[in-house]
């Protein structure tokens, strides 16, 4: 489980201000049943614990 949970109700207010995007109620209601769904399929990939120093890509000059 997720420590740091968004508030996605405010998180979406904010977002359509910043993009000027104005959304009606029931858009903000199914946008907020979305990215909670996305918060919850991404919670196994943020707990998957990785090494301390984990390799870098190889960096490619002209």
């Amino acid at each position: 489980m997720l420590l740091n949970s968004i508030d996605w109700p405010a998180y979406i207010k904010v977002m359509e201000q910043l993009l000027n995007v104005p959304l009606d109620e029931p858009r903000r209601q199914e946008l907020e049943v979305q990215l909670t769904r996305m918060e919850k399929l991404a919670e196994p990939l943020m707990d998957f614990p990785l090494p301390e120093r984990q390799e870098v890509a190889g960096i490619y000059k002209l």
